[in-house]
């Protein structure tokens, strides 16, 4: 049984030495390659600069690149830290400190934050350097550390094993029906989780990944899709959303061609899922739920199932139940829900030098969400929202994407964001806010119109309120906690 992700890629090089395993807009690999470079890199990486157990920094190139220099972390047993391109200074000197990281590996200078080698000298050095046996890991080692982005708050250090990487890849792997001739592009960026994870679950499956440069150079993603006879992609709901207003034209010449398309990241709106069915109507359709600290949890085919709320069952390594405020398990249904709690082996180990975060959050290997919502007949599983955002108008639960979903179809809607406003009578009741195209002439009572008609009484927003941008992440998430402490003072 393999200990790690380089550990299968090692293997594949041996079955299928000729197969493609992974490339980008400059070159292509196959598994032979491939472990012939990591192998390489390794041993640069070993020849004073890193030994097992460090940490080392690596600057995302978006390129076949920064999957290898992770790939050859792991082959000497040392820690990745994945960093945004183009990070800022002030971050990378705070996560260098705070870990007393052994070194940093980037195109970018981040000299003042510590000892800092540059990309293309590791990868020059490799070439002529001799090959030397793996470093086998144990599955419970420490694989990599992944910083979130820290849009709400301190960033946070998620710790995850070898094992983790490994369930995760098979949830992907499951989730989604991999088969060996399965060749995936990802335009994400290679240092968020969502991403990173796609890229294992095909080197772990022995199948290829095309990385692209992200989603607007619409030429260059096509080309790579014919170039590599890419079958299959994974991006994100805003990807998607961009993706169908500029090119789906070019999209549609696709669709007997790719075999599954997988989103993960953010709230997957009823528009997007439609308009995919439309384009890709012979194409699986998935939508992955789950989070840094458990990766790709839950899985939704809703080409075969869609429901608001749903997202899917449980992957192949998850365990997913309904909780009490207390954390006691408790039976569900819509009129009852819980708090999502997960459990796995694709679980992190807890987040870096915070023992008291982690004993709030995982207790006995369980993680409490804080995701209000149930469980149905069939063993799906539904989320009405963050327990937070959920709005409780007179004892009634109101998923706020519920009404969000509606309002986002009215023409002119660019994107909105509904949130719990105070009541003094009902609790709670429904604020919206909404961002408006700049060539649309907006009239609020026809909006209201709308709402009323296509909505239950008790789901119509309390007010509205237009603002220039509802805010969200550089994934797509939306930031509801930062719109209520700016908007709702």
């Amino acid at each position: 049984m393999c200990r790690s992700i380089v550990e299968k890629v090692l293997w594949h090089s041996k079955e299928t030495p000729d197969k493609l395993a992974m490339a980008d807009g400059k070159r292509g690999y196959t598994y032979s390659e491939l472990a012939h470079t990591i192998a390489k890199l390794a041993v640069v990486l070993e020849d004073g600069m890193v030994s097992k157990g460090d940490y080392v920094l690596v600057e995302c190139t978006q390129d076949v690149n920064f999957l290898m220099l992770d790939l050859a972390c792991q082959y000497i047993g040392a820690v990745f830290v994945p960093l945004e391109k183009n990070a800022a200074q002030e971050r990378v000197s705070s996560i260098y400190e705070e870990m007393d990281a052994r070194c940093i590996i980037a195109e970018s200078n981040y000299e003042s934050a510590g000892c800092c080698y540059q990309v293309s000298d590791v990868l020059q050095k490799a070439e002529g350097v001799t090959e030397k046996e793996l470093n086998y890991v144990h599955r419970n080692d420490v694989a990599e550390i992944l910083y979130t982005t820290g849009t709400t708050g301190q960033p946070k250090g998620i710790v995850i094993s070898h094992q983790a990487n490994i369930a995760i890849a098979q949830n992907i792997q499951q989730g989604v029906r991999m088969n060996a001739s399965s060749v995936e592009i990802i335009p994400l960026p290679l240092s968020h989780s969502h991403a990173l994870r796609t890229s294992y679950a095909n080197l772990y499956n022995g199948s290829a990944v095309v990385i692209a440069d992200g989603a607007l150079k619409i030429g260059a993603l096509f080309e790579l899709i014919e170039t590599y006879g890419v079958n299959a992609i994974d991006i994100s709901p805003t990807m998607a959303k961009l993706l169908l207003k500029i090119a789906k034209r070019g999209l549609k010449k696709y669709a007997d061609v790719i075999e599954y398309i997988e989103l993960g990241t953010a709230v997957l709106e009823d528009e997007t899922k439609e308009q995919l069915k439309e384009i890709f109507p012979q194409t699986r359709l998935y939508n992955f739920y789950g989070s840094t600290e458990a990766g790709r949890s839950c899985v939704l085919d809703f080409k075969e199932y869609d429901h608001t709320g749903c997202i899917g069952y449980p992957a192949v390594n998850a365990e997913i139940f309904i909780v009490d405020d207390g954390r006691k398990q408790m039976q569900s249904d819509a009129g009852h829900p819980g708090l999502l709690a997960v459990k796995g082996r694709m679980m992190m180990d807890g987040y870096y030098h915070s023992e008291e975060l982690t004993r709030a959050t995982v207790v006995d290997g369980v993680l409490y969400t804080n995701d209000l919502g149930y469980i149905d007949e069939a063993g799906r599983v539904y989320v009405m929202g963050r327990k937070d955002d959920v709005i409780n108008y007179k004892g009634i639960k109101i998923a706020p994407e519920e009404i969000e979903s509606v309002a986002v179809k009215y023409d002119g809607i660019v994107d909105c964001a509904c949130v719990p406003a105070k009541d003094a009578v009902c609790g709670q009741v429904p604020k919206l806010f909404v961002q408006i195209a700049d060539s649309v002439e907006y009239d609020e009572q026809q909006f209201f119109e709308y709402l009323r008609a296509s909505l239950e009484a008790s789901r119509v927003p309390d007010a509205v309120e237009v603002i220039s941008e509802i805010p969200r992440s550089s994934n797509g998430k939306l930031q509801r906690k930062k719109l209520m402490e700016q908007r709702l003072q």
